[in-house]
């Protein structure tokens, strides 16, 4: 404490002056200092006790005492709760102020970290699940104005309807994607029929009447003019017909896509509501022999003369 005492009065002030008279001081000093570089060896010689790297020395004492000063202050009052905890509280406290963000960072790659182990813990259950599965039989895409009318999102009452109806099919793979009937609602549905056409390669689409129109002109129906086995029905009101579109945007020759199986025994006990069921077979599906048997087994059910 004497030292900082002294250290005052080396700037000529009283012992704890106020902080903005250490200031004036000192900058007063500092004039005085540049004024006497002018000076002549002789004239500077007149006032020999002035030593402006004293007075520095002195002044950087004083900013020192008074920085602790107020860092104590701060610190008692901030951590002097603790007591005999203050040292260890102020180390976490300063810990946690300079590496808050790294702390973050840390963390948040620790919860990615774990997250990660858990997905490809649950990708590699699934994929041991599905390997353990039969091959599919077939795989069918409800397209349109359909609704899942029981609470099974993966469709499983719907796929057990036909397990039912084929008992030699041992595995049977449904999805819906909504389109609403409504011209003004379709364009935000019809993004995801687009982006499903495609990618995914189910083995039959299952349409209402404004999707067959719009998937027959995307070339992905197989035409069913020459299949022999439905010639019975080929003739009738429930060969859905349509065209492709050419490389200008024009309807080429018109040919029967689908058959429409709303008044077959498709629809009995089927989970999935619809005001038509319109049937055909993707071009490049991986099982066509058995999704035109499930179409030939529908058609015999149908109300033919």
């Amino acid at each position: 404490m004497e030292d900082i005492k002294m250290a005052y009065e080396r700037l000529g002030l009283e012992p704890f002056a106020e902080k903005d008279l250490v200031e004036k001081k000192y900058s007063s000093l500092l004039r005085k200092d540049r004024s006497r570089s002018k000076l002549s060896v002789e004239e500077q010689s007149k006032d020999p006790d002035f030593d402006f790297h004293k007075i520095t020395e002195a002044y950087r004492a004083i900013l020192d005492y008074e920085t602790k000063k107020y860092t104590d202050a701060f610190e008692e009052k901030e951590y002097g709760k603790y007591k005999k905890m203050a040292g260890q509280a102020k180390k976490f406290d300063h810990f946690w102020r300079y590496y808050k963000i790294h702390t973050y960072v840390a963390i948040g790659l620790i919860v990615l970290l774990i997250y990660g182990i858990i997905a490809f813990m649950d990708r590699q259950e699934e994929k041991r699940y599905l390997a353990s599965l039969p091959p599919v039989d077939i795989h069918m895409s409800f397209l349109g104005n359909f609704f899942n009318t029981s609470e099974d999102n993966s469709f499983e009452t719907t796929n057990a309807k036909f397990l039912t109806d084929f008992p030699d099919f041992q595995r049977v793979v449904s999805d819906l994607i909504y389109v609403p009937e409504e011209q003004a609602m379709q364009p935000a549905y019809l993004q995801k029929a687009v982006l499903m056409l495609m990618t995914e390669s189910p083995d039959i689409y299952i349409v209402d009447d404004p999707m067959f129109q719009y998937i027959v002109r995307q070339g992905v129906l197989t035409s069913l003019d020459e299949v022999a086995s439905l010639s019975d029905v080929l003739e009738s009101k429930y060969a859905v017909t349509g065209g492709i579109l050419d490389g200008d945007g024009n309807i080429t020759e018109e040919h029967v896509y689908a058959i429409d199986l709303t008044e077959s025994a498709f629809g009995k006990d089927l989970a999935i509501a619809s005001p038509k069921l319109i049937v055909g077979i993707r071009t490049d599906a991986a099982n066509p022999e058995k999704a035109l048997k499930l179409i030939e087994t529908y058609v015999q059910t149908l109300p033919l003369p």
